[in-house]
C-alpha cells in the first residue's frame, strides 16, 4: 500500500501544479494583462452614443434605415447576432449561391441605392464576410451609398464623401477603393452631427 501512495503522490502533485498554472494563473495573467494593456478591446470595443452603448466596433449591426450606411449582408443564422456568427462557406464556385442568392442581393442593392441596372455592385455590398459579421465595408461600397444617405438626411454629398475617406483605414496594401470603412463609425459620425 505504501508503494502505491509513493507512486500516486507525485502524479497528484503534478496534476495540482499543472491545474493551478494552466487553469488559474495563466488565464488570470492573460485576462489581467488584456484589461490593463487593451482595456477597450478586452471589454468588447463598445461604442457609446449619448452615454449609452449602441454596439461594438468589432461586430456589424443590422441597419435598415435608408438614412444610414448599411453593412455587409449577415451570414449569421439570426441576423447580426454575435453568438450565431459563421460564414456561409458559399463562394463563386457554388452555383446555387451565385445563381439564386447573389442576383437577389444585387437587385436589392441597386434598388436601395438608386443605381442603374448595369452598374457594377461591390462584393462587400452583396456577400457576407468569413465571420458573417464583418463591421467593415469598402470605400467603394460606402461611396455608392452616399447619394442615398445624403438625400434622406438632406446633407451635402461632398461632405459625406469626405467623411467616408476620413474614416477609411489605409492598410498600405489595398487599392484606395478597397480600403475598409467601419459602418458603425460612419453612422455614429452622422448621428453626432460631424457632417453638415
Amino acid at each position: 500500500m505504501s508503494s502505491w501512495i509513493t507512486n500516486f503522490r507525485p502524479a497528484l502533485v503534478a496534476t495540482a501544479i499543472v491545474t493551478v498554472a494552466t487553469g488559474i494563473a495563466y488565464p488570470a495573467l492573460v485576462w489581467g494583462g488584456a484589461h490593463v494593456l487593451f482595456r477597450d478591446q478586452a471589454n468588447g470595443s463598445i461604442a457609446l452614443h449619448d452615454g449609452k452603448p449602441v454596439g461594438s466596433y468589432l461586430i456589424a449591426q443590422g441597419v435598415s434605415d435608408s438614412g444610414s450606411f448599411h453593412p455587409r449582408p449577415s451570414a449569421a443564422a439570426s441576423g447580426y447576432v454575435g453568438d450565431s456568427s459563421s460564414g456561409s462557406n458559399a463562394g463563386p464556385l457554388n452555383r446555387s449561391f451565385v445563381d439564386t442568392v447573389i442576383p437577389g442581393r444585387v437587385t436589392a442593392y441597386r434598388a436601395d441605392n438608386g443605381l442603374a441596372p448595369d452598374k457594377p455592385v461591390p462584393a462587400s455590398g452583396v456577400t457576407a464576410s468569413g465571420s458573417g459579421l464583418d463591421p467593415d465595408i469598402t470605400v467603394e461600397d460606402a461611396l455608392l451609398q452616399v447619394p442615398r444617405v445624403a438625400r434622406v438626411r438632406k446633407l451635402d454629398a461632398a461632405a459625406l464623401v469626405a467623411l467616408v475617406w476620413s474614416t477609411s483605414r489605409d492598410k498600405g496594401w489595398e487599392a484606395d477603393s478597397l480600403r475598409p470603412v467601419n459602418v458603425l463609425v460612419l453612422n455614429l459620425s452622422l448621428e453626432e452631427g460631424h457632417v453638415h
